[in-house]
């Protein structure tokens, strides 16, 4: 008859817990402190947008940062003067070149009803614009104004995407501020087209 076995020392229950969280806690800790910052590499859609960037490159545009702003309401005309006076009203959707040229097309919204733009600006200041657009549903919210350039005409590209859950605007008419860095234009008389899904806008300014 084999002799007995000793008996094995275990640890108590609570110090196997204890172990466990300061575990978690010293990981937690590294992987915060010397983990990447900012949005994870998404291959699909990080690619399809450079992709899509290079072929407005190849196309000729150029993307002009802005800034935009929503109003709680329409601000008067004084705070454009001199406005300009012709603002026309065209078909709306993208410019045919551009139709095809976005990775994730900019959801515009359904019309663009009213602009007030000044008609020129200086070379060191800022052109700001605003509009009024109606919106293609409830679940849609303004999330930027893309700008781009193709010589002298510029294309504002309002983008609506859609609101996550059932989360819904408050209403379908927004009313947008737009400051385009004058600097980045190169003085001369430029036509811009504000587009919607159904309608735009155009007109003409100049930089000083």
């Amino acid at each position: 008859m084999s002799p007995p076995r000793p008996l094995t020392q275990t640890l108590p229950l609570r110090w196997v817990v204890v172990a466990i969280v300061i575990f978690i806690g010293g990981y937690t800790f590294l992987r915060l402190h010397f983990g990447k910052r900012g949005r994870p590499f998404e291959p699909y859609h990080d690619l399809g947008a450079r992709a899509a960037t290079q072929h407005l490159v190849e196309l000729g545009y150029e993307r002009v940062a802005v800034e935009i702003e929503r109003p709680a309401e329409i601000l008067p005309e004084a705070r454009f003067a001199p406005a300009v006076d012709e603002i026309a009203s065209v078909f709306g959707g993208l410019p045919a070149e551009l139709d095809g040229a976005f990775a994730a097309r900019p959801a515009l919204p359904a019309h663009i009803t009213a602009v007030t733009a000044p008609r020129e600006t200086a070379s060191t200041g800022t052109y700001a614009l605003q509009f009024t657009c109606v919106q293609p549903d409830y679940h849609t919210q303004l999330d930027s104004v893309l700008l781009l350039r193709k010589g002298q005409q510029l294309f504002l590209l309002p983008d609506f995407p859609k609101l996550n859950g059932q989360l819904l605007a408050r209403s379908k008419e927004t009313v947008v501020l737009v400051r385009i860095p004058a600097q980045s234009l190169a003085p001369g008389r430029y036509t811009v087209t504000l587009c919607g899904g159904r309608t735009a806008k155009t007109w003409e300014f100049t930089v000083r």
